[in-house]
């Protein structure tokens, strides 16, 4: 068992009281500071799978995390006429599920985390870090209020626009790459037509509206997706001005449009977001290190940035139990969590603008190949096509990498947190 350390995580998201987590059951002191004033617990549907799935187990969360599943039955492709034009159920598989079995909205895991944390770690709201000092026994952290304090390790967190980051590395260090997608989500009530199924609907100039049902809590996500290269911009804007882009993009659409836009106008749970990878030549430096979307955002075309973000938690977290000497500790978290970066941030071909086709003709190509799709995945060629796009998908899914294992660290409440 390494000695305690002093533990300074800026991000209140779900990598950072994932670390927190780890780390004091494992006898370090982890303190996770929040720039929001409150527990940010909102946000879009976000899924649990392989790595991740594999982690939380050991931890104790996944049955946590199951009970606030949306219950999602699968994915429908409609037209605007709300006609069936493809269905892929969710099948329990998880191979090649385009809704996985545990979908949970990020409030929910957030709140679980947050619950799960609150007596072993120290929760500073409307915090943030104004200054970064490094000396030889640790580093001596400057906060928007309250004293300087020193702690060993200071850990980024605060997601994709991370101001530690900039703050400890400069503006110039990596880059945040725009997939030139920009995405409105908002709830709307629940009603009987939006069933158990999301649905997904294309129209011309490279938009798509996606409803994701969450009956448990009487609302439906709604996403309001357009491919445009002012995405990044417009994700700066106010929420006023990113409302009235939204009414812009999508006013005079049928389907469910008119509905989501009166809707929008009363929403409170608005927030617009460029899709987005963050690329960076290093995640660490000194005792400072990035952890999540701060470090590696993959995007959530990926869907893999929640699993990111327990892998990171993870393998920081055992890093930081396994070696005594700080900067050795960081070197190894670099080292091991590369492989991991690098498969995830792989994006097939043409995504995300391949399933936001700008013409009428890119759509009905689109329809009409998730079509075929479907009649393949239900019915008994699955396993024959299956075998021949296996070697593809494990080239961009990152499957077959294994999970590095840290005796010396304590997953569980429980010592049985073995990998099963």
């Amino acid at each position: 068992m390494t000695r305690s350390k002093k533990v300074l995580i800026s991000g209140g998201g779900v990598a950072g009281p994932t670390l927190a987590l780890l780390l004091a059951r494992n006898g370090h002191v982890a303190t996770v500071i929040e720039r929001s004033r409150s527990l940010r617990a909102t946000g879009q549907q976000i899924d649990v799978s392989t790595l991740g799935m594999q982690i939380t187990k050991r931890m104790g969360l996944l049955e946590k995390f199951k009970t606030f599943s949306v219950g999602d039955k699968g994915l429908r492709v409609v037209d605007p006429e709300n006609t069936v034009v493809a269905e892929f159920p969710q099948t329990g598989s998880g191979r090649y599920d385009l809704v996985r079995e545990i979908e949970i909205l990020r409030g929910d895991m957030v709140n679980v985390l947050y619950q799960e944390t609150t007596d072993s770690v120290k929760y500073e709201f409307g915090q943030i870090i104004t200054g970064l000092r490094e000396h030889e026994s640790g580093i001596t952290v400057s906060f928007s209020s309250g004293p300087d304090r020193d702690f060993d390790i200071v850990i980024a967190a605060d997601g994709l626009f991370s101001r530690t980051r900039e703050l400890v590395f400069g503006k110039s260090h990596g880059t945040v790459h725009s997939l030139k997608q920009s995405v409105s989500v908002f709830t709307v009530p629940w009603q009987e037509s939006d069933g158990h199924w999301t649905r997904f609907c294309n129209f011309p100039g490279g938009r798509t509206i996606t409803l994701r049902p969450q009956p448990r809590n009487g609302k439906t996500g709604a996403y309001l997706c357009v491919m445009t290269p002012e995405s990044g911009e417009l994700a700066r804007k106010s929420m006023n001005d990113q409302k009235a882009a939204c009414h812009q993009s999508f006013m005079g659409l049928d389907w469910e449009a008119s509905r989501l836009l009166t809707e929008l106008d009363k929403s409170e749970d608005f927030y617009n977001f460029d899709v987005a990878q963050v690329y960076v030549p290093q995640i660490r430096k000194g005792r400072i290190a990035l952890l999540g979307d701060a470090g590696y955002c993959a995007s959530p075309v990926s869907g893999q940035g929640t699993e990111l973000c327990f892998v990171g938690a993870y393998v920081l977290a055992g890093c930081i139990c396994t070696y005594d000497d700080c900067s050795e500790a960081l070197n190894k978290y670099e080292e091991q969590m590369r492989p991991f970066v690098t498969y995830s941030q792989k994006l097939l071909p043409g995504v995300p603008g391949i399933a936001n086709p700008r013409t009428t003709l890119g759509i009905w190509v689109l329809r009409n190949v998730l079509w075929m799709a479907s009649v393949v995945t239900n019915s008994w060629l699955t396993g024959l096509i299956s075998n021949v796009l296996e070697p593809i998908i494990m080239l961009f899914s990152g499957r077959g990498l294994v999970l590095p294992e840290f005796p010396e660290m304590r997953l569980n409440a429980t010592r049985d947190d073995g990998l099963k």
